[in-house]
């Protein structure tokens, strides 16, 4: 009966996956807006999220009773202003704060009365702190940890919980977003229960670390029937390997894609980069929402079109933060109100001219001037129109063109002659309200 159930949900996302999620034209615009869950329901928040085809939210249980809100009712005016954006939960099954963070009391006893916490040798190790700091502690999220007195370990009863806390209650969203779902840990522990702690570096304590991630996708499939998302950073950075996520999730958000002095582009170039967001996007089971997850200064257009570029070679989303406002709200471009349509070429893997990349699409074309190219002048094969912007005027100032010349670390969107695809209005959202007047949220 169990596997009947697993199959009858199996089929049904995949019913869901072929026909309510049809490819999105291009450019494809995300957000990783986790950085303030109180101002959501903000009508200037609730229109920044709605210019995008794929929203990352916090969320808690009960997020919004204090203010009389719901994550349900939220995403629906989402959905009311556009239809076609897809709300995906953040959640983490790595970690939890030591002690109890409000909202979260039941996961900690339930972690504390199983003794699934990581340690570094079994019951009478010492608790293994998150990297990341804050009071987090490791949860361990192998096959290996211990079972409750149901037979589950964490990795199986926690979808169960997702499902009741997070999904029942909000069935307008599409899924859920995994944090920390590395290539390896990042903590030694004792992650296979045998008494001595094992450090990151080992291949049998990867292997084994990816296993239990990869049977937690299908455990919160299974349990939810919705798309499964993940932090997927590192899953092909140089000299990292990931077999075992191989069509575990149906996304996978390459966070500091660029923009951070450990981003792949910043230490090993942009090839490097491109080989590993090709990687991460081939590792993804359809429908393959890859987001390109970009840092940096919001007036920096060039760095904007460059990594906008970049992403538009290959199927990914683009994300953009500010770290003056980190994962807060949707920065608008002057790209943002063009429409490209689908692309009419396959991902770019190969120069097209001078060392610079470019793609096809039914209105345009996006050209990019990887790192390390110098500036390179290219002749295209008849006249496009550049857009016309209000942000980078000598760029995006409406002019038509049949040469180019595009700096270094440079990308740039053409349209086609007699094309309109761009918004004679450019509709840019307001810029963010905050909820400081409201009931604080729960």
């Amino acid at each position: 009966m169990k596997r009947s159930l697993i199959g009858v949900a199996a089929c049904a996302l995949a019913l869901v996956t072929t026909t309510a999620f049809s490819a999105d034209t291009f450019p494809r615009i995300a957000t990783y807006d986790i950085g303030s869950p109180q101002d959501y329901w903000t009508s200037s928040h609730l229109k920044q999220i709605s210019t995008t085809q794929i929203a990352v939210l916090s969320y808690w249980p009960g997020w919004g009773k204090g203010a009389g809100v719901t994550m349900n009712d939220t995403v629906k005016k989402i959905k009311a202003l556009n239809p076609n954006t897809k709300v995906f939960l953040y959640e983490r099954p790595d970690a939890q704060r030591m002690p109890a963070e409000a909202n979260f009391g039941e996961l900690y006893n339930k972690i504390t009365n199983t003794s699934w916490w990581l340690t570094t040798s079994g019951t009478g190790g010492a608790y293994v702190a998150s990297d990341e700091g804050g009071g987090f502690q490791l949860v361990n999220t192998t096959q290996y940890a211990r079972k409750d007195s149901s037979g589950k370990t964490w990795i199986q009863w926690y979808p169960a919980w997702l499902q009741q806390k997070y999904v029942a209650p909000n069935p307008a969203i599409d899924g859920l977003y995994t944090d920390d779902v590395f290539y390896k840990p990042r903590k030694s522990g004792d992650w296979d229960l045998n008494g001595s702690s094992t450090s990151p570096s080992d291949a049998t304590t990867q292997k084994i670390y990816r296993q239990g991630l990869a049977q937690f996708a299908d455990n919160v499939r299974g349990a939810t029937g919705k798309l499964v998302f993940a932090n997927s950073a590192d899953w092909a950075v140089p000299g990292a390997t990931a077999p075992e996520y191989q069509g575990k999730y149906n996304g996978g958000l390459i966070e500091h894609f660029i923009g951070r002095s450990y981003s792949t582009e910043t230490w090993s170039g942009w090839a490097a980069m491109m080989k590993q967001y090709r990687a991460t996007m081939a590792l993804l089971a359809a429908p393959k929402y890859g987001i390109c997850s970009v840092e940096g200064s919001k007036t920096d257009y060039q760095l904007v079109r460059y990594a906008l570029g970049s992403c538009m070679l290959d199927d990914g989303y683009f994300a953009f933060s500010d770290p003056s406002s980190y994962y807060r709200g949707v920065p608008w471009f002057d790209e943002y109100s063009v429409k490209l349509g689908a692309a009419t070429s396959g991902p770019s893997t190969s120069a097209w001219q001078s060392g610079v990349y470019r793609r096809n699409f039914q209105n345009g074309i996006v050209l990019v001037n990887p790192k390390g190219n110098g500036t390179r002048t290219v002749t295209l094969e008849t006249n496009y129109v550049k857009i016309r912007g209000t942000q980078a005027t000598s760029v995006n100032n409406g002019a038509t063109v049949r040469t180019v010349t595009l700096k270094v670390r440079d990308g740039i969107i053409l349209l086609k002659q007699g094309v309109n695809a761009q918004a004679t209005t450019l509709e840019e959202p307001p810029a963010l309200e905050t909820a400081t007047d409201a009931p604080a949220v729960d």
